[in-house]
């Protein structure tokens, strides 16, 4: 037989602020852990990669709904969905 429901819900909430709180001292430590430098340096590779190429006008998002309708009126739909 399964016990009180009410304070079944009330330990997994305890439990969770615990593991909360506990995971955000996890998170502070890593962060005053962390050599900025060394993520700046390992992360220069992706900023220069986007300085390559020409210019974007736009975000691409008319040209993947264009595609998008293309897709749609070439496929007919099934009458099921």
């Amino acid at each position: 037989m399964q016990g009180d429901p009410k304070a079944e819900v009330r330990a997994f909430v305890e439990r969770w602020r615990v593991a909360g709180a506990r995971l955000a001292e996890l998170r502070r430590e890593e962060l005053r852990s962390v050599e900025v430098a060394a993520v700046i340096e390992s992360l220069s590779g992706a900023f220069e990669a986007t300085l390559d190429g020409p210019v974007r006008t736009s975000s691409g998002l008319v040209e993947q709904q264009a595609i998008f309708s293309r897709i749609r009126h070439a496929r007919p739909v099934s009458p099921g969905g």
